[in-house]
């Protein structure tokens, strides 16, 4: 039987998934380029592209994060999941391998949120790998 501190992971999980499954599944968060003849546009009109641009690289900005910060907490209540539950005892080896595993998962976890943070900073997440070396870094220091 299930600990009620389970089912409530459980359904949390799936209350994600729920989530980003309906609003994000489509994976559409490049910006909105609008016209191409800005340039032949009067600068009232000009201005009125301009913001709309802004305004929908923005708006994708934060729907990006979303995604990325509602994907780094499913990964996290998925290694809190196995952490809760009791493996049968098996070897050292085994139990070793186990942890890199959830190690792993929780740093797939936290490039996630990352990812998220980089976005709405406006930066570009795939130029910036100081995390991601980090990580690496540490974990050939810590095998």
């Amino acid at each position: 039987m299930k600990t009620t501190e389970m089912l409530e992971l459980e359904r949390a999980l799936h209350s994600i998934e729920l989530i980003l499954a309906a609003r994000y599944g489509d994976h559409k968060f490049a910006p909105w380029s609008g016209p191409t003849d800005l340039g032949e546009l009067s600068p009232p009109a000009q201005e009125v592209v301009i913001r709309r641009v802004e305004e929908a690289n923005k708006a994708s900005q934060e729907r990006a994060a979303i995604h990325f910060c509602l994907t780094s907490a499913a990964r996290l209540l998925t290694v809190t999941q196995l952490l809760m539950t009791e493996p049968v005892y098996r070897s050292p080896e085994h139990h070793a391998r186990r942890r890199r595993e959830l190690v792993n998962e929780i740093r797939a976890g936290a490039r996630s949120a990352y990812r998220a943070a980089l976005i709405l900073l406006g930066q570009d997440p795939a130029s910036d790998l100081s995390v991601d070396g980090a990580i690496q870094q540490a974990a050939r220091r810590n095998p």
